[in-house]
């Protein structure tokens, strides 16, 4: 099954790939894929297809294993019932075995996409692998199926969250500003930082201008004198503004 795109470009293998394998590249420049593994499941970045089903392909005779790969679409997934039965609209992510996805649940950072169907390890099932543990010992046999998969490579949106809540708009600020995921404790301690920086320099300015106003109308003959202090004073407020902004600016974006 293949739908959502017909332009796929062919890359080189580590190894032949069965159709429905997760993929990933074997590093950020490279055009071979190798099947994708839990522990990096962030690294996923698409799916082997069937090169009969697309309506057109970009072929390359001089790459090694040549497969094809897709990013996007729906597409035929090799999936296991790891994680318990696959119903339609669940998320995907990496199973233990290489190239091979399960159900997601709360735990995983990433997803592949969602099920366009169900596999609950019995009917469809194209045979079994056995998981080990860290000692070699066999602690789960899996089915393993064939289910068509949206594909979406994306962050889980089921994970649980451990961080403190942060309004939305802040959140927004502090990625514009930093260009990049800011953890809530950045964020409230910003804040407090822009804070004090805007109280310190209102004091500040509304003492020297108050200060300025009395020495005035005690002695109007120094007025130039009490406006070069006043003009200091709100220099001073001023610069104490622009360093805890830039403070602010440097705890975001380091």
């Amino acid at each position: 099954m293949a739908e959502g795109a017909t332009n796929l470009q062919g890359y080189s293998a580590t190894k032949h790939l069965n159709i429905g394998t997760i993929v990933e590249l074997t590093d950020a420049k490279s055009q071979t894929v190798q099947p994708a593994t839990q522990p990096n499941m962030e690294n996923m970045f698409g799916v082997s297809v069937d090169q009969n089903q697309l309506s057109f392909k970009l072929s390359n005779s001089k790459l090694k294993n040549e497969t094809y790969v897709a990013i996007s679409g729906t597409y035929n997934v090799l999936v296991s019932d790891q994680n318990g039965s696959i119903n339609k609209g669940d998320y995907i992510t990496m199973s233990a075995i290489d190239g091979i996805g399960m159900l997601a649940d709360t735990k995983q950072k990433t997803v592949l996409g969602r099920s366009q169907a169900t596999f609950d390890g019995k009917s469809a099932s194209l045979g079994q692998s056995t998981l080990k543990d860290k000692d070699g010992k066999t602690n789960q046999r899996v089915a393993v199926g064939l289910i068509p998969v949206a594909i979406n490579i994306t962050r889980n949106p089921q994970i649980e969250s451990t961080k403190v809540d942060v309004p939305e708009f802040l959140e927004k600020l502090g990625q514009q500003i930093a260009e990049k995921q800011v953890s809530p404790i950045r964020i409230y301690l910003s804040m407090a930082i822009t804070a004090a920086s805007i109280i310190i320099a209102l004091v500040m300015l509304y003492s020297g201008v108050r200060s300025a106003i009395v020495s005035i109308g005690r002695n109007p003959m120094s007025k130039k004198s009490i406006f070069r202090a006043l003009a200091e004073v709100i220099l001073t407020s001023i610069l104490i503004l622009v360093i805890g902004l830039f403070a602010v600016y440097l705890l975001l974006r380091l």
